[in-house]
């Protein structure tokens, strides 16, 4: 690091501060604005927001880690999530439905879509396991990421102590200024992340002399065979992970857009700016982002073949390959990663510790100016938290894998809930514990910890996410055809505000026929299907074109946009068609 470098840093932070404070007189009007910022997000600017969030600091790490264990295919751990509430699935069937809900958090959806004390109960447990154990978990791994970056790029320098720095600026305009502050942010954090990880690569595409080089390289570290398995778009059959695969294209992808997204839904202008900003998460982060950091993490794997944490790669290439000043941007746009994520997930967490536990069970009839400041402790809290879990992590990648399993099975019921009238909240209760109890009971480190795990059979993680789901779905769906459903009264008020489709509502839409139904399920769940297709045929001719197969990527890339304008115009003439 030299002096320009340290510059460019102190600039990129000023920055961040400057838009904190320009943002917070109108982020402390109200609860609303803070953690919503009002409801009134373009679908650009949502969109953008939700890109930088998910684009973290621990994000080229995780796939390096990956990459170095399967290979490319290792990588559809996310690209399956084009399939779900991340990708397709959130744009075209719950960004609609999720904007029209008018909820802060999805923990308050549970009293909007059941009743009685089971959904009070229920909703306060997921403030407490979604908002802050499971968001710590993930804020941990993250922070945890910053050990790793710093250990290499700042040698030397106290890694504590410069957390301690960037979390003080990450903290001041999260609290100053809630989501209009970090939207705001993000913007500048998705600029200089997106240059940082392109540039990275550029240098590493120059250092290795291009395409045939990498692939050579692999050849050499990991043999012929497995070579060719591991610079395949799809894994190969036969092989160990392509069970994992076929796992997360069945079943993981299952559940509705993650906490982050779905504030940025109903922060959204309307429905038509939720679907669009979701769409527009899913093309970039999913189709273009990965592929600059998986060219970087393969040219790693070659130059540090012998690391014992190959994650650790990635970061040392920068710090060998980069000149100062460039440096210094790169190191500005892993920060700007880290920030736009830790801002984001201490925001959301500050929501449901605010809305969810706070002003529902202890103090509910407060001044919003109250809340408001409340809304300020909480996001400090969260923050200390993730701190707490982040010492007591190991891999990046293994975290990532176990928050997979925590929640194995749980995703498939809340999808169902919004289709099927039966599902109640003991339901939900039911797979939330068995999913929970069961993913930690065959999770390796508490059988070891607890001493059965040499006792049992040590099953990979495919097969323990397999047992986990189909335990988890056969317990919840049992529970709920045994006890009561939710009060049609009830019902009526949630189809009356969310308008989902009719379809397996069966006695609800029978008794309440004049309720404003959406009618249209045959062509979202057409434009789902159109709408993965578009992510992945960009995915893919971005990929291919990378592997300098220039045929087969303007092929891909121009079917998707093809796609893409069928679902354009189906969409247009279906608002035409409802207006008329």
């Amino acid at each position: 690091m030299e002096t320009i470098d340290w510059i460019i840093v102190a600039a990129y932070l000023l920055l961040t501060v400057l838009l904190g404070l320009y943002f917070s007189r109108k982020a402390l009007k109200s609860v609303d604005e803070y953690f919503v910022s009002g409801r009134s997000l373009p679908w650009w600017l949502a969109g953008m927001t939700m890109i930088a969030s998910a684009f973290a600091i621990d994000t080229p790490l995780g796939i390096t880690g990956l990459i170095a264990k399967d290979g490319i295919p290792g990588v559809w751990y996310a690209w399956s999530f084009v399939m779900g509430g991340a990708g397709a699935l959130g744009a075209f069937i719950f960004a609609p439905m999720l904007r029209r809900s008018q909820i802060i958090t999805t923990a308050e959806l549970i009293e909007l879509r059941y009743d009685g004390k089971s959904a009070a109960f229920l909703r306060g447990f997921k403030g407490l396991y979604f908002g802050v154990f499971a968001n710590a978990i993930t804020l941990g791994w993250i922070i945890k990421a910053v050990w790793t970056v710093a250990g290499v790029v700042v040698p030397g320098f106290d890694p504590d102590l410069l957390l301690v720095v960037i979390l003080g600026f990450t903290l001041f305009y999260t609290t100053a200024s809630g989501l209009w502050g970090i939207a705001a942010t993000d913007v500048v954090q998705f600029v200089i992340g997106t240059i940082g990880s392109i540039m990275i690569a550029v240098f590493a595409w120059q250092y290795i002399g291009g395409i045939d080089n990498v692939i050579t390289g692999f050849v050499d570290r990991y043999g012929v065979e497995k070579a060719a398995q591991h610079l395949r778009f799809f894994p190969t059959v036969g092989t160990p992970f392509f069970v994992t695969f076929i796992v997360f294209m069945t079943l993981k992808w299952w559940g509705n857009p993650p906490p982050a997204i779905t504030q940025r839904i109903i922060a959204a202008r309307d429905e038509k700016h939720a679907s669009f900003s979701t769409m527009l998460f899913a093309v970039v982060a999913f189709g273009f982002n990965y592929w600059p950091m998986i060219f970087t993490a393969m040219v790693s794997l070659i130059v540090y073949p012998n690391l014992e944490m190959a994650e650790a790669g990635y970061v040392m290439l920068i710090v060998k390959l980069l000149p100062a000043g460039f440096l210094g941007i790169m190191l500005a746009s892993l920060m700007a990663a880290f920030m736009s994520t830790v801002d984001t997930h201490i925001n959301f967490g500050a929501s449901y510790i605010l809305n969810d536990i706070y002003r529902r069970f202890i103090k509910k009839d407060a001044s919003e100016k109250h809340y408001v400041r409340a809304s300020q402790v909480s996001t400090v809290v969260m923050l200390l938290c993730a701190l707490l879990v982040a010492y007591n992590l190991d891999s990046v990648s293994d975290a990532w894998y176990y928050m997979s399993m925590l929640t194995a099975g749980y995703g498939i019921l809340i999808v169902v809930r919004w289709f099927w009238w039966r599902v109640n909240a003991i339901a939900e209760i039911t797979a939330l514990a068995a999913s929970g109890i069961l993913s930690t009971l065959l999770s390796p480190k508490f059988g070891q910890l607890v001493g059965y795990w040499d006792y049992i059979p040590h099953l990979e993680w495919q097969y323990r996410f397999l047992i986990v789901v189909g335990v988890c779905t056969l317990a919840w769906i049992i529970v709920c055809l045994l006890t009561p459903p939710t009060n049609r009264e009830h019902l009526r008020k949630f189809c009356e505000k969310v308008k989902p489709y009719p379809t397996f509502w069966g006695p609800i839409y029978r008794d309440f026929p004049e309720l404003d139904w959406n009618m249209n399920f045959g062509r979202s769940l057409l434009h789902w299907v159109l709408g993965a297709i578009t992510v992945y045929c960009f995915c893919f001719g971005v990929g291919s074109l990378m592997f300098l197969q220039f045929s087969e990527g303007i092929l891909l890339l121009l079917t998707a946009g093809l796609v893409a304008a069928i679902i354009f115009l189906t969409w247009r003439g279906e608002s035409r068609k409802s207006t008329d």
